[in-house]
């Protein structure tokens, strides 16, 4: 499945540093800014436009079947909720251990609860969480504070699990959730020593894109656990410090933020994304 540079098409540019991108119900593209930007970006050409520009900067962004926009702002330690006309409240900013430090990416369950990686406050010191907040605005911490610079998940299309990048420590934990909500305990997944981990998203099929910070390079994890190099970018002209993914819906592209760039890239991976669920609240 090796992949070269030159097989990247990129998408959209002047954006201000993406670091996340992530599709709505209805195709349509969001991406947010290092400087406050909110982007929704209109298919088939995926045309920008500013949608609202607050203080701060944002991470991971996801949307529900409203297509309200859930946007982790780092900066501002916040989670915020974002309406199409730019109107935007507070979704999380504190937990029953004290107030969010680091809200990096969220994702929707099937059941509608909103899970995030909670980075923590040091990058050298293992203080990270993973969050929930249910239906209600119930928040709770479902793994302890104690890990390695949380960073992406991804959902996986076999059962509940919920599986998370730890950046600080170059790996990837499986933590799995009962249908009844409860976490069990976390295991090692897969790790790769040499790569600054951010971002991961799965394909139907299974396999496990990540993509990597730093050196600039996607990789594939099958089922099996075995560990593919997708593609590597070295001087960094098409990925610039690759941070989030996303699969185009009914289409085997993957679209790449690019942190260290003003872009956003596809890549044809030759396999479907798994469906995000987007629910009505």
């Amino acid at each position: 499945m090796r992949k070269n540079i030159h097989q990247i098409q990129i998408i959209q540019k002047n954006l201000d540093h993406p670091e996340c991108v992530n599709f709505g119900p209805d195709g349509r593209l969001y991406a947010g800014g290092i400087t406050g930007q909110i982007y929704v970006l209109e298919p088939p050409t995926y045309t920008p436009r500013k949608l609202a520009h607050t203080t701060g900067g944002y991470a991971g962004i996801t949307v529900d079947g409203n297509h309200m926009i859930y946007a982790c702002n780092a900066f501002e330690r916040k989670v915020y909720r974002f309406a199409q006309d730019g109107q935007y409240s507070i979704f999380c900013e504190k937990t029953p251990d004290g107030p969010t430090i680091w809200p990096n990416y969220g994702l929707f369950d099937s059941e509608g609860n909103y899970y995030f990686s909670d980075s923590g406050y040091d990058y050298s010191k293992p203080s990270g969480r993973l969050l929930r907040v249910n239906r209600e605005n119930s928040v709770e911490s479902l793994i302890g504070g104690n890990w390695h610079f949380p960073n992406g998940l991804a959902l996986s299309p076999k059962d509940h699990s919920i599986y998370m990048i730890e950046t600080a420590s170059a790996d990837i934990i499986r933590i799995p959730i009962s249908k009844e909500g409860t976490a069990g305990s976390p295991e090692l997944f897969a790790q790769l020593t040499g790569n600054e981990l951010d971002g991961l998203t799965f394909a139907a099929s299974g396999n496990l894109y990540v993509s990597c910070y730093s050196p600039n390079r996607i990789f594939v994890i099958y089922p099996d656990r075995n560990v593919e190099l997708l593609i590597e970018d070295t001087p960094g002209d098409f990925l610039n410090q690759p941070t989030n993914l996303a699969f185009e819906p009914n289409s085997t592209r993957l679209f790449i933020a690019s942190l260290g760039g003003m872009h956003i890239a596809a890549l044809d991976v030759e396999e479907k994304g798994m469906p995000l669920n987007y629910l009505r609240f």
